[in-house]
């Protein structure tokens, strides 16, 4: 916090980039003038730290004053090196990192860059201990589970079935929500919710009147040890979308709904009716809570549809069942991947006309195009049934499996013309790469992929069935033998395994890494970076996956993290929230 000047310029463009605005470079201008104007002496401090606790009540709703409080997916930024807080502040000011909150904030600090000064010298000097995977838990609130208290709430719990189903099941309605694996914390506050009036609603209303306090902790019990079950009920929103605009909710939430703080509910494998209307109520008044209300307050009701969509199919993960694994995604992948061989063929080798090998498939296009599946995006029944209840990090697992197994050769080629089908190829390797074999992660190889599954892959981008217009357009151009001869040939061509870059384990991807920055084990490293030990896991999440997707621009960050799988990511943030 000491002769900050020189350093802040430092911490800018290590953060935020070197190609810094007019605006960007003015508001940095403004701010080593305030810091000068408080003194240039090395043993001075670099802003005023009373005045910058005043400033700091506009940050507290989600940083708290103490700097810990981490609501809405916040940060902690309690002790966090002064130079990192600044730049930050200048990076949402100027739009290099989204968040509407933020810039907003920044924006109206920068009219007086001296407060700019002032907050981050008070965040900086305070040594309130961060919560890391702790926050939000209280462990006081914890019910127990013993056998007895589980069996007294499952006696409770039958008068909850007609509704919520048996154990687990969202049986009665889709505007029902599903029950199990549902936390006590949670839980307990959001029953109570219901009984006191915050929440309205008759049936539960009348419920209230004759449960004890007691047996409130017991249902808890009850539903908190049934493991959860994926209705999959995804609504009329566009999951796909919706997952674009999850950032919204996934500092709290996660990043695939399950939710890593208890006090907090999953969202994931909920009715999307359930979703839908839950967020409306937020939005609209009819539940009261601030945090949800202003992260809400303008979303159009269309977004409300596509979030609900998107967390209506993620598969809910149980807590309780959380254990310490070795990190071995591809062999998890390869467990998975088993109720795939019927239709797929042994290590994804089809044998079947009209099916798809899976090998010789890049691990982006793997999982791009089982998520169009299980998002209903591709349309196919048995799809869907079959990959609606994976998780993102499934699908990537799966997708690792598939991408290392060796292609199998001697496919048989129907009868067609395969120097006709060689010469149209040719309006096609700009995208698919010569021979078949793409050099573009997200577009498929086809060489010795099935014939038939290419043929009819073709007429459904041609007839607008799978919507891409950069294959609609060329495909529409070709007669029914084109498309044979051209499917054909590419069927009669090698495969080849693509370059497939492993997950590494966490605790190398940390230390060869992340800790060369950020110091060992997080704990801090140079001027301007931050301290990652201890941070909350679900930012540590949200934060490298905008680096990684680029929403975040930092040319650093975005090499380090371009090569990270979802798997690596949540590991590498688990690991550093624990310290």
């Amino acid at each position: 916090m000491k002769n900050i000047i020189g350093l802040i310029f430092v911490a800018v463009f290590a953060l935020v980039g070197c190609d810094r605005t007019d605006e960007q470079q003015e508001i940095a201008a403004n701010v080593q003038h305030a810091y000068e104007k408080l003194g240039n002496s090395k043993t001075i401090p670099t802003g005023n730290i009373a005045a910058g606790k005043i400033v700091a009540k506009k940050c507290a709703h989600c940083h708290g004053i103490d700097g810990v409080k981490a609501e809405q997916g916040a940060p902690f930024i309690s002790g966090m090196p002064q130079e990192y807080i600044v730049s930050a502040m200048l990076a949402y000011a100027d739009g290099s990192r989204e968040n509407e909150q933020m810039k907003l904030i920044a924006i109206e600090l920068k009219q007086q860059p001296e407060q700019i000064a002032n907050v981050s010298d008070y965040y900086a000097s305070l040594k309130t201990p961060w919560k890391g995977a702790n926050v939000g838990n209280q462990s006081a609130n914890r019910v127990s589970l013993d056998h007895d208290t589980i069996q007294a709430g499952a006696i409770i719990a039958s008068g909850c079935n007609q509704c919520h189903g048996l154990n687990r099941n969202a049986t009665g309605s889709q505007l029902t929500p599903v029950l199990a694996g549902m936390t006590p914390e949670y839980f307990i506050p959001a029953l109570k919710s219901y009984f006191n009036g915050k929440r309205d609603h008759g049936v539960m209303k009348i419920f209230g009147s004759s449960i004890k306090e007691g047996e409130i902790e017991q249902l808890a019990a009850y539903f908190a040890v049934q493991p959860p079950f994926q209705l999959y009920l995804p609504g009329k929103g566009d999951a796909k979308a919706g997952g674009r605009d999850a950032s919204v909710c996934a500092g709290c939430h996660s990043i695939d709904g399950n939710a890593l703080n208890p006090n907090i509910p999953s969202l994931a494998g909920q009715p999307a009716e359930y979703l839908i209307k839950a967020i409306k109520d937020y939005r609209d008044g009819r539940r009261e809570d601030a945090m949800m209300t202003s992260a809400v307050s303008s979303m159009q009701d269309q977004t409300i549809e596509n979030l609900a969509a998107h967390y209506s199919s993620q598969k809910p993960e149980f807590s309780l069942s959380k254990s310490k694994q070795s990190f071995s995604p591809v062999a998890e992948g390869a467990k998975i991947a088993g109720s795939c061989d019927g239709c797929h063929g042994k290590n994804g080798n089809s044998e079947k006309m009209g099916i798809p090998s899976l090998t010789g498939l890049d691990v982006k296009y793997l999982v791009s195009a089982t998520k169009y599946y299980r998002d209903g995006i591709r349309k196919n029944k048995l799809m869907k049934t079959m990959v609606g209840t994976l998780s993102d990090t499934d699908i990537e697992k799966v997708a690792f499996f598939y991408a290392t197994q060796l292609p199998s050769s001697g496919k048989a080629v129907p009868k067609s013309n395969l120097a006709a089908g060689e010469k149209i190829s040719a309006g096609c390797t700009s995208c698919h790469g010569e021979g078949g074999i793409s050099k573009t992660p997200g577009t498929p190889s086809l060489a010795g992929q099935d014939a038939s599954y290419l043929a009819a892959a073709t007429l459904e981008y041609a007839r607008g069935i799978r919507n891409i217009e950069i294959m609609t357009g060329p495909v529409k151009e070709l007669k029914p033998s084109d498309v044979i001869n051209v499917t054909s040939y590419f069927a009669s061509l090698k495969a080849a395994k693509p370059d497939t870059v492993l997950p590494l384990s966490p605790q190398f991807s940390i230390t060869q890494k992340c800790d060369r920055c950020h110091g060992e084990n997080g704990k801090g490293g140079e001027p301007g970076i931050p301290r990652l030990a201890g941070q909350s896991e679900a930012y540590l999440v949200l934060a490298i996956k905008e680096y990684h997707d680029g929403k975040r621009k930092q040319h650093v960050m975005n090499a380090m993290s371009d090569t990270l799988s979802l798997v690596e990511i949540k590991a590498i943030a688990a690991y550093y929230a624990r310290q």
